[in-house]
């Protein structure tokens, strides 16, 4: 049995940090349901309202600017690739009641039977 089996205050989930994977915690429940902590204790600790306030303002003012740069992170750095189908494939094992299922499915593509394969011209001797 896994700790995330068992409790169900917070799920583990994996995390980046600078090129690494770390694992931390989401709160499910109480003041900071739906927030990555990394250590689970943290979910019950009571907000700091000064702090929670300067920073609606900072992400109100930061927004778009934090928006480009993740993008481009998660774009080009391949740990944030490798983060996403980890989280992906764990979420799929935990929800599924020990099932397993893919996490990637290949897309399906729209174009599939309308592009012909080109044919090969043969020069003349």
């Amino acid at each position: 049995m896994r700790a995330y089996e068992i409790i169900t205050e917070h799920e583990m989930v994996f995390s980046r940090a600078g090129n690494k994977l770390k694992t931390k915690w989401r709160c499910t429940t109480g003041a900071r349901s739906g927030r990555v902590v990394g250590n689970a204790k943290d979910c019950d600790k009571p907000i700091d309202q000064k702090k929670r306030a300067q920073m609606k303002v900072t992400r109100k003012t930061k927004a778009k600017q934090a928006a480009r740069k993740s993008a481009k992170t998660k774009r080009v750095n391949p740990a944030s690739k490798l983060l996403g189908m980890l989280n992906k494939m764990r979420k799929a094992s935990v929800t599924s009641g020990g099932k397993k299922k893919t996490a990637y499915k290949q897309p399906k593509s729209s174009l599939k039977g309308t592009i012909k394969p080109r044919k090969t011209v043969k020069t003349r001797k």
